[in-house]
């Protein structure tokens, strides 16, 4: 679109150029940088629509095969649409958590932020860290409904603990995501230096969590690559001074 609107207005001889004057959308990229992330770690779901036709380059396959651990992630979501699986399963997955909270089962004062377990999708916002978030937030009352459904289905120790590595990194860019999406909050001016400051943080995680370090460096790189798109576009330099 951006495109047409340089050729038509070069025809009437207006002054305009599309990388120039295009912004970009900082969630957006900010969830193209964990989905690639996620590939990296073998993580990733079959299909991604998230691909930006005019930057192919930025969507390129880039799934590796993660040589310390199985597809933690996978097989949360094998366990979620299990646990989930009828509507009779998760009336009786809800009533269970309610037992655990007043039992305390979930932490002494613990307030899930909801009673079901979260699927994720692509191009949905953070909703791999909320599906992994959940699911270990409410991992007692699970294994409690999965010991009488499907106890095959429960995960290892060694996986539990990788997906907990997983949900520290993959909070970062929920928060930082979550910070600049707040509706009150002028993003354009913030969107560079954000970015820069997300990498900054990504790194110190990398350094952390050394067995996520290919995926975090994946997300690393895709934000470093659409920080170099966002400075060709003049506005944000011009958001920045005012």
């Amino acid at each position: 679109m951006l495109d047409d609107l340089e050729r038509i207005l070069s025809t009437k001889g207006i002054r305009f150029h599309r990388k120039g004057n295009r912004i970009r959308c900082f969630p957006h990229v900010v969830n193209i940088s964990v989905q690639r992330s996620l590939r990296a770690l073998g993580c990733g779901s079959k299909q991604s629509e998230l691909a930006d036709p005019t930057e192919a380059s930025a969507e390129a396959d880039v799934t590796t095969t993660c040589p310390n651990f199985d597809n933690p992630v996978k097989a949360a979501r094998a366990l979620i649409n299990k646990a989930r699986q009828s509507g009779q399963r998760r009336e009786e997955f809800e009533q269970i958590v309610a037992e655990c909270i007043k039992n305390q089962t979930l932490g002494e004062g613990f307030e899930p932020g909801g009673t079901q377990l979260l699927r994720d999708v692509d191009t949905r916002w953070s909703s791999t860290f909320l599906m992994i978030d959940r699911l270990l937030a409410l991992y007692p009352a699970v294994q409690l409904l999965m010991r009488k459904h499907d106890p095959d289905a429960l995960l290892s120790d060694k996986t539990l603990d990788v997906l907990s590595d997983i949900r520290e990194f993959l909070a970062i860019p929920h928060t930082v995501q979550e910070l600049l999406s707040a509706e009150d909050t002028p993003t354009i001016s913030l969107a560079l230096p954000a970015y820069a400051e997300l990498v900054d943080i990504l790194k110190g995680a990398r350094d952390k969590l050394p067995q996520l370090a290919h995926g975090i460096q994946a997300a690393i790189s895709a934000l470093e690559e659409y920080m170099a798109y966002a400075r060709q576009t003049r506005v944000y330099a011009l958001a920045m001074g005012t």
